[in-house]
């Protein structure tokens, strides 16, 4: 029963280690080699499975500078701007937006909190141009 037991072990961790053999045959001989044959489908296929995957890091490293100098070319806001150009600014998108509409037009109050402000930050808008920066 031990000896079953041992064969059964060593097929178990055989097969664990066990690499991919290609069959190719070259002048008329067959040989097995640890990689794929020259000029096969198998050889095609890693090789443009390599080319993707260094096109994806690229298209990837890329989008990450575009982000970063484009995060780095954001101004900070200004009185007399835009709400469309605020939330282009550094300051980006705000947590939450208080907005009152009367007789005199449309007021909003966009509030800021976290990333180390102690009291939180806010921008004030008059009919969507910015009047007020409390920071």
């Amino acid at each position: 029963m031990k000896y079953f037991i041992s064969i059964v072990l060593l097929l178990f961790i055989q097969n664990s280690f066990a690499a991919e053999v290609y069959t190719c045959t070259s002048g008329g001989k067959t040989v097995y080699q640890g990689k794929p044959c020259a000029g096969s489908k198998a050889l095609n296929e890693k090789v443009s499975q390599a080319k993707a995957n260094e096109q994806a890091k690229e298209l990837t490293r890329y989008r990450y500078e575009v982000e970063m100098r484009e995060r780095s070319s954001r101004k900070e806001p200004r009185i007399g701007m835009s709400a469309d150009a605020a939330l282009k600014s550094s300051w980006g998108y705000p947590d939450d937006v208080n907005k009152t509409v009367n007789a005199y037009g449309v007021s909003e109050q966009w509030v800021y909190r976290g990333l180390g402000y102690s009291k939180g930050r806010y921008l004030y808008f008059k009919n969507g141009i910015l009047t007020s920066i409390q920071d």
